[in-house]
């Protein structure tokens, strides 16, 4: 009797080892994934698709203004003080975050390719890029 609660009392110990170390994967694998990543990709695709044949109005290191048509202007900028970076429509309003928690943003162009510099809140640098054929 005396063998079997101390065999039970073994298992109790060995299933609280290993459900803490679970839980601390838990964590970094929820650090790791982050779901701006995903909002990344997805914001840069669409994006992308309605910059290709836009005609860009206005370009400096903090904003991008282009017109997709005559009454569609969209505007991609740092908002916030380089905390977010977000598309709006330029004179209608709207507001989309495309990625948050930065610590700084700054737009660069290369010829018809635009940059999109990004440093997160954890040091974590990237780059988005935007190509341009319209006019």
């Amino acid at each position: 009797m005396l063998a079997e609660a101390v065999i039970a009392l073994l298992v109790t110990v060995m299933t609280l080892g290993i459900l803490q170390q679970s839980l601390q994967i838990v964590k970094k694998v929820e650090s790791n994934t982050r779901s701006e990543v995903l909002r990344w990709h997805v914001s840069n695709e669409r994006i992308q698709d309605l910059f290709l044949y836009a005609k860009v109005l206005n370009s400096t290191e903090q904003k991008i203004v282009f017109e997709v048509s005559e009454d569609k202007r969209y505007s991609i900028e740092s908002y916030k003080n380089g905390d977010m970076l977000r598309m709006t429509g330029a004179e209608s309003g709207g507001h989309m975050p495309i990625l948050v928690n930065l610590k700084h943003i700054k737009f660069e162009q290369k010829e018809s390719i635009y940059i999109i510099h990004t440093i997160d809140k954890f040091d974590r640098k990237s780059e988005m890029y935007l190509i341009n054929e319209g006019t």
